[in-house]
């Protein structure tokens, strides 16, 4: 599984903090100094390297013991580049991309990740600014490569290019391959979000013969498919479901038919919801989004479910039928939604959380002059903000009518998540087990005991993975994080904190780093937390399952176990 990079500078803002009781000290599996410091950090755990690097020098360790597996300036790989300025990892492919920016005179090179080896170089493709420009294709062990002139597929490898079409030369934001027919199916996607407005960014999905290049079709779509600011996950789903159905779920839903491209039906939005992006990170905002503001086409056999946006004061839940795309029925209106974030469905009861936490992420740039000089730092931010008015609502699957509307969450929720037929909702300041059914409680839980203040979300065990005790929801607070019995609402433990970010949870563990990122690590399944001491401006990376962080500060890489 590719890792997910992190920097200290990275968080989620749900602001928490240390920890009040005592906890263990992280212990070093292994410490390793190399001769030059970081500004580009990565890992990944399939190859079992980790890696840091700056504009001039490149290094990999093996992530189980520390050895150096190569250290190279970037000279000394190729003689086609003197500084790097753009470097794209490619970690299902071995290899990394490393561009010297030359006006017009771009030098891309090629290196295998796992030895320091140029494998090939090209000054061929001019204009690259953004890893989004090269994805790599595993069906075909080849690289799709972006400009702004045509996309061109190249053999991993030994960059021999296959075909060229300059029927598309935006980035591809998601691909189907069909090893059946030898077909690839694209849809397209702007290089910025700010590009999708300029005049000329025209909506495309390909399907394209992979021997030689050729367009079998071409279609347009409604929207603008991006991915998130930070996270880079993109915000659209391209499935080919069955009956040869192309679906792309995009603010709402579109189907086209897979042999043709012919549009079949769709049940869209335009509404954006860029107002309730608050990026809590100083400096200038140079990228937002929010995500997460609607819930997603809920499907049900042979029908699907999709929240329209008429307006942002004007919304509906609307039934449809799959395959001919009949509308089925539509919901009274939801007055005065501005977010209607979470569907679900269970016994012919649709369920639907109106109001709560919508996801923002964000990146700012901050530029400090002093008598020794000017320095820009860069702020990277993931947090939840929460959107009025709230409620939680049912549905009859069979006529769209409302069954019961809850007033007990008027005032306040964070997010809720249905557990089999347990209802799990948090107010922010209390943990509910709602009947489905009736909209009443099985029990009402107060947090003020957990000393973690307001709740701003709860999670799903579930979504965890499989180490995790699926019987207790985790609660992040504003200062805190605990857990809770599902069944019961009885606390199994919490943590105090204070002066820190909660920065997510791999695996069983939940990761925090304070003002002057040092680290903290607490157990989600039985609350024991572990720290480490780290230097100001470090970097992080995390383990998939937790166990592990590897610190980079200055010149020195460090693997810690966090139990």
């Amino acid at each position: 599984m590719k890792k997910k990079t992190l920097s200290l500078g990275l968080f989620l803002s749900l602001t928490v903090s240390i920890f009040a009781q005592k906890t263990e000290e992280m212990k070093t599996v292994w410490e390793t100094k190399l001769n030059y410091e970081y500004d580009l950090t990565g890992l990944d755990e399939n190859l079992k390297i980790i890696h840091g690097s700056n504009e001039k020098n490149f290094g990999v360790l093996n992530a189980e013991d520390g050895s150096k597996k190569w250290v190279s300036k970037f000279s000394e790989i190729s003689e086609d580049i003197k500084k790097v300025d753009l470097q794209i990892p490619m970690y299902e492919s071995k290899a990394i991309f490393l561009f010297d920016k030359k006006m017009g005179k771009d030098q891309m090179v090629v290196v295998d990740i796992e030895t320091g080896k140029k494998l090939w170089s090209t000054g061929k493709y001019q204009g690259i600014e953004d890893p989004d420009e090269i994805v790599y294709i595993p069906e075909m062990d080849a690289y799709a490569v972006v400009t702004k002139d045509a996309l061109t597929m190249v053999k991993a490898r030994t960059g021999e290019e296959l075909w060229s079409t300059k029927t598309m030369n935006t980035p591809v934001g998601r691909y189907i391959y069909d090893d059946k027919e030898k077909t690839i199916t694209m849809v397209n996607m702007p290089r910025t979000f700010l590009g999708s407005l300029v005049k000329g960014f025209k909506n495309q999905i390909l399907k394209i013969n992979v021997k030689n290049g050729d367009v079998i079709w071409e279609q347009t779509y409604r929207g603008f498919i991006e991915k998130k600011v930070v996270s880079r996950e993109p915000v659209a789903h391209f499935v080919l479901a069955e009956g040869n159905k192309l679906m792309l779920q995009l603010n709402g839903l579109q189907v086209f038919d897979y042999k043709t491209g012919k549009p079949l039906w769709s049940a869209t939005y335009d509404v954006t919801f860029e107002e309730f992006a608050k990026v809590k990170t100083p400096g200038r905002v140079k990228a937002k989004g929010v995500y997460g503001a609607v819930a997603d086409p809920l499907y049900d056999g042979e029908f699907v479910y999709i929240l329209d946006f008429k307006s942002k004061s004007s919304q509906y839940l609307k039934k449809y039928e799959v395959n001919s795309g009949k509308l089925v029925w539509t919901s009274p209106e939801i007055k005065d939604a501005r977010a209607i974030p979470g569907l679900y469905l269970v016994d012919g009861v649709l369920l639907m959380q109106v109001g709560g936490a919508v996801e923002v992420q964000g990146i700012t740039v901050q530029t400090t002059t002093t008598t020794s000089g000017t320095t820009t730092t860069t702020y990277k931010s993931i947090n939840y903000q929460n959107v009025k008015p709230y409620n939680v609502q049912a549905f009859n699957v069979a006529d769209g009518k409302q069954i019961w509307e809850s007033d007990r969450f008027k005032k306040g929720i964070s997010n809720m998540f249905l557990n089999g037929k347990d209802l799990i909702v948090c107010s922010g300041k209390a943990l509910y087990n709602v009947d489905y059914k009736t909209g009443k409680e099985k029990y009402e839980v107060q947090l003020e005991g957990d000393d973690i203040s307001l709740a701003e979300k709860i999670i799903d065990p579930v979504s965890l993975g499989d180490n995790v005790n699926k019987d207790n929801v985790i609660i992040v607070g504003s200062k805190g994080v605990s857990a809770h019995n599902m069944k019961t609402g009885a606390k199994v433990w919490a943590n105090r904190t204070k002066n820190g970010d909660f920065n997510g949870i791999y695996g069983t563990t939940a990761f925090y780093q304070t003002e002057s990122d040092d680290q903290f690590a607490i157990d989600v399944n039985t609350g024991k937390a572990t720290f480490y001491n780290a230097r100001k401006n470090a970097k992080a990376e995390y383990s998939m399952d937790g166990n592990y962080l590897y610190a980079f500060e200055k010149k020195v890489v460090t693997k810690l176990s966090t139990k």
